[in-house]
């Protein structure tokens, strides 16, 4: 759908109400909706504009929530509107913008909008690329956080944690982190979550129609409290799950909300992929070989060159030295204390680090 925002914020309201009408009709298929907006969701969408948010921006922003859609991935000019004026006189402003509900990010989650220069227009050019995916090999190792409530779970990090590796204690450390990551990545190689409460689904509704001809069978009844256990424990495993692979730190939980993590984690999904980069001359790699040579030629640029070396020349770039007792205080040794503080401090729903466990994980494998 194609959008053209009237200049008059009390104007532009009949627009909102049939955007936010048509949402409903639209809610089960992609649906792409761009154009000239007449107005921006942010203040940082105003170059040198007010830092608060007008009752126009509010409203679009409201509307926007009610018909769930958000911006998808782009690339290019970030302000899409000028007035061509110089000096105290120049307003740049992001008025285009290109919106997809969440069954567009499902099933187009890498299309891209890409804002070109404006030539002769006061208004950014705009196009749509929709680029195959391309899997980008085996997925790497992420810890869980549900799998501490795991029955095997203190088993397998005691069955590594008490192994001996040769070597130093950082060496060490590492050796069992891999070990621990190789016994995980096998015990729970087969848990797919979504795959397991079908089954589980179909147990219950099976049980359940055989208490239609036998209420009263303690067999069936049993049967049927175990099953709802089961399925809401993965309910319970699905909900961290999501919770852990959408990075939402700041929601309070109070209910299952999975659908709302789901748009989050493709959401997510689809920010981190990148579809084109502009290289030095101005022109736009789109392909992913393409993509893939500007990068690695970009950071052997500067990556690759040699700085100066020398403890003059060491001198001449960082002026400011340790004194003595910060020397003494840096190389003092670390207590048992320390440590498990530092583990603690962790949090438990940042992303992995390099070695692909989560603060959470580290916290469970510094208490054993």
């Amino acid at each position: 759908s194609f959008v053209y925002g009237l200049c008059d914020y009390r104007s532009r309201r009949d627009l909102w109400k049939d955007l936010i009408f048509n949402a409903r009709l639209a809610s089960f298929v992609p649906w792409l909706i761009l154009g000239d907006f007449n107005v921006s969701r942010f203040p940082h969408d105003h170059l040198n504009g007010s830092p608060r948010v007008s009752k126009s921006m509010s409203e679009l922003n409201e509307c926007l929530k009610s018909m769930e859609v958000d911006d998808i991935r782009s690339v290019g000019r970030f302000f899409t509107w000028s007035n061509k004026r110089t000096g105290n006189f120049a307003v740049n402003k992001k008025l285009d913008r290109v919106l997809g509900n969440w069954e567009w990010h499902k099933h187009f989650n890498h299309s891209l909008a890409h804002f070109h220069n404006p030539g002769v227009s006061d208004h950014s050019l705009v196009s749509i690329s929709l680029p195959k995916f391309r899997n980008s090999g085996n997925k790497p190792f992420k810890f869980l956080n549900y799998w501490v409530k795991d029955d095997r779970f203190l088993d397998i990090v005691r069955r590594v944690w008490v192994q001996r590796p040769i070597g130093n204690p950082l060496e060490a450390v590492l050796c069992k982190l891999r070990n621990l990551k190789r016994e995980l990545k096998s015990v729970f190689k087969k848990s797919i979550l979504s795959s397991k409460m079908e089954s589980i689904r179909s147990g219950i509704e099976i049980t359940q129609a055989n208490l239609l001809l036998n209420p009263s069978e303690a067999a069936l009844l049993l049967k049927e409290k175990h099953l709802l256990s089961k399925l809401w424990k993965f309910k319970e495993e699905e909900k961290s799950f999501l919770k852990q692979k959408s990075r939402i730190l700041w929601l309070r939980l109070r209910d299952s909300n999975n659908k709302f993590f789901h748009r989050s984690v493709s959401a997510l999904h689809h920010r981190n992929h990148i579809g084109r980069l502009q290289k030095s001359d101005g022109s736009w790699a789109c392909s992913p070989t393409e993509v893939e040579q500007v990068a690695v030629e970009h950071f052997s640029g500067f990556l690759g060159e040699q700085g100066p070396s020398g403890s003059d020349a060491f001198r001449q770039v960082y002026s400011k030295m340790l004194s003595e007792d910060q020397k003494a205080l840096l190389g003092r040794s670390i207590s048992d204390e320390e440590i498990m503080d530092a583990f603690w401090a962790l949090n438990p729903e940042k992303a992995s680090g390099s070695d692909e466990f989560n603060g959470f994980s580290s916290g469970m494998c510094g208490a054993l």
